[in-house]
């Protein structure tokens, strides 16, 4: 499959493919469980590491107005039965959409957001 890796510490976008999706993706990332950071289009997204914040000493990225702690794998899907697919996105499309952060910067985001006290919404 047909992918596109954001590398924070080589501050690198490039296209890839996954054989196995899920045990590359976890090379990739640096982890051993991912979940959506956000959809990019109606058929792909960016994969994150569920438990980034977790970690120390990482770098990362502002995809558009959202930050990210560590690496990223985008998939894509198919809309027909929801299986992973090639993405659809250019690896310049994803590249235009990133801004670097740097170690100290990311580890003060990472503080603040590990810090932040809970907030309870009631209906």
């Amino acid at each position: 499959m047909k992918s596109i890796v954001i590398n924070s510490q080589t501050r690198e976008v490039k296209e890839v493919t996954l054989a196995d999706v899920l045990k590359d993706t976890y090379a990739h990332i640096g982890c051993s469980m991912v979940e959506t950071g956000e959809y990019i289009n109606a058929t792909d997204a960016l994969m994150i590491d569920e438990e980034g914040y977790f970690n120390e000493g990482l770098c990362g990225f502002f995809f558009g107005d959202k930050f990210y702690y560590g690496n990223a794998v985008v998939w894509g899907t198919n809309p027909e039965d929801g299986d992973n697919a090639d993405c659809s996105v250019s690896v310049e499309y994803v590249l235009a959409q990133v801004e670097w952060v740097d170690m100290h910067k990311a580890s003060l985001i990472r503080e603040r957001v590990m810090n932040r006290p809970f907030t309870f919404i009631a209906y």
